[in-house]
């Protein structure tokens, strides 16, 4: 029979058991043996290309090294630098407790050698690589280290990004102001763009403002060719007809395809949220590219800040909306899926302005723009068939609406001729303008839709028509880049 005295030393040696088990969940990790610190590679040499980026170039593991008995726990540090740096100024990641492994991709490794080992494309480079072991106990003066040498070749990566430039393309021969086309995430060096194309010309520049370096037709129509000097052959890409187009190009293959494109799975858009009474507002599709809409409109608090984007009047499913809940205005992932409710939330401090978005449903690269808009306090009219003709620095003003800062009048005679909207009235024509959609664009005495140009006309110099001289009364309203040109 047990007496008191020894039920409470059982109840001690527990509760001591279960306070040895904590701090062991904390610190301790009892004995981890004599095996040795050891850091090993799956390669000892690797030259990296770019179509491998998601893939694992490298792989390091180590043992977990040992705590000489102290039944402390270990903590990794994971250290890389140029042989023979002695590591005085490493690449170091704080692995923690339990970590005994660390991967590269092809990408991050590349990354890595370029911008913080100060590798050099296409030169290998010698490294070193090391495990610190650090044993959390007060009698361990010094870490455990174990190291491997390796050697990598980095790549020049292509660029990033990549832009549609040519009278065929929907901002003809603006360097600064040419059409953007979508990387495609699961693709290195791959580039999409779907949308309306003239009949004329095209090809690709990389850097937006610069005509080189370039990319051209190479010795056939399914060839790209690399162009960064302007001594090589300015070749371009044909475009018979005009139509929708799809364009699929990959920058490392150096492939291209240029296909007939079928229209987007809508024809409408619909913007829905607290702002409109979660009532369903349609937007514009983009006469340029009919996969694109836009809207502009004042964001004025309700008490919500929440919205998303409808296919069809009344209809709550398939809808657009962001890949991750509550997102901010400016993120520009977008998912078309019955997964989740998730909407843009904007808070009541980023409301009461005025906002234009466009929302890009091309499949397989959806995205959404936002940004805010302030109002030009004036708007000008160019052109033969206006009152002060070309001459920009004497452009003839309209006038604002009274309570209207978007909105401008104007009531007088029109010659036959061309003309377009200067929003600033830069005497070297560049500044920011409302074009029309297509050069030669002849006025119906309905609203027609504006492009909004704001680096300047440069190649991309679309003008209206005026057929008939005659007095006219032109509405032009700049947020939702609308304009009416009709002869009283």
């Amino acid at each position: 029979m047990k007496t008191k005295y020894q039920f409470k030393q059982i109840f001690a040696c527990l509760l001591s058991g279960f306070i040895w088990t904590a701090c062991n969940n904390d610190e301790r990790e009892l004995d981890k043996g004599s095996t040795p610190l050891e850091l090993n590679v799956n390669h000892s040499s690797v030259v990296l290309e770019q179509k491998n980026d998601y893939a694992d170039a490298l792989v390091f593991q180590w043992t977990t090294g040992t705590n000489y008995g102290t039944g402390a726990s270990i903590e990794y540090t994971f250290q890389i630098d140029r042989a023979g740096g002695n590591f005085a100024h490493p690449v170091s990641y704080d692995m923690g407790k339990g970590v005994y492994e660390l991967k590269y991709t092809t990408k991050d490794l590349n990354d890595l050698l370029l911008n913080q080992l100060n590798g050099s494309p296409g030169t290998k480079l010698d490294l070193e690589a090391r495990i610190v072991a650090k044993i959390n106990d007060a009698s361990i003066d010094a870490p455990d280290r174990a190291s491997c040498t390796l050697q990598a070749t980095p790549y020049k990566a292509v660029s990033s990004t990549l832009y549609l430039i040519g009278d065929a393309s929907p901002n003809g021969w603006s360097a600064g102001d040419a059409t953007e086309m979508n990387p495609v995430s699961s693709e290195p060096g791959g580039f999409i763009w779907t949308g309306i194309l003239s009949a004329g010309e095209l090809k690709f520049i990389t850097t937006l403002g610069e005509f080189l370096p370039s990319y051209n037709q190479g010795n056939s129509e399914h060839q790209l060719f690399y162009r960064d000097n302007d001594d090589q052959p300015d070749d371009k890409f044909r475009i018979e007809s005009a139509g929708g187009y799809q364009i699929k190009l990959n920058l490392l293959s150096l492939s291209i395809a240029i296909t007939p494109a079928t229209g987007p799975k809508y024809d409408m858009i619909y913007f829905v949220g607290s702002f409109t009474n979660w009532s369903f507002e349609p937007m514009m599709q983009d006469k340029s590219n009919p996969f694109i809409f836009r809207l502009g409109r004042e964001m004025n608090w309700n008490g919500g800040g929440e919205f998303k984007f409808g296919t069809a009047a009344g209809n709550w499913d398939n809808m657009y909306h962001p890949t991750i809940p509550d997102a901010p205005y400016t993120h520009t992932e977008v998912t078309q899926d019955d997964s989740g409710d998730r909407k843009w939330l904007m808070h009541e401090n980023e409301c009461n302005e005025a906002y234009k978005m466009a929302l890009d449903i091309t499949e397989g690269t959806e995205s959404f723009t936002m940004h805010l808009f302030i109002p030009y306090p004036m708007i000008y009219m160019v052109g033969d068939a206006t009152p002060n003709g070309w001459d920009v620095g004497n452009a003839t003003p309209m006038i604002e609406v009274e309570g209207d800062p978007y909105t401008f009048l104007w009531t007088g005679n029109l010659n036959t001729g061309e003309m377009k909207f200067s929003c600033d009235r830069q005497g070297d024509w560049g500044g920011a303008w409302f074009l029309a959609y297509e050069n030669g664009l002849v006025p119906d005495g309905e609203e027609q839709q504006m492009a909004f140009s704001a680096k300047g006309d440069g190649g991309n110099d679309r003008k209206w028509k005026i057929t008939a001289a005659g007095n006219y009364t032109i509405v032009l309203d700049q947020l939702r880049e609308v304009v009416s040109i009709v002869k009283n």
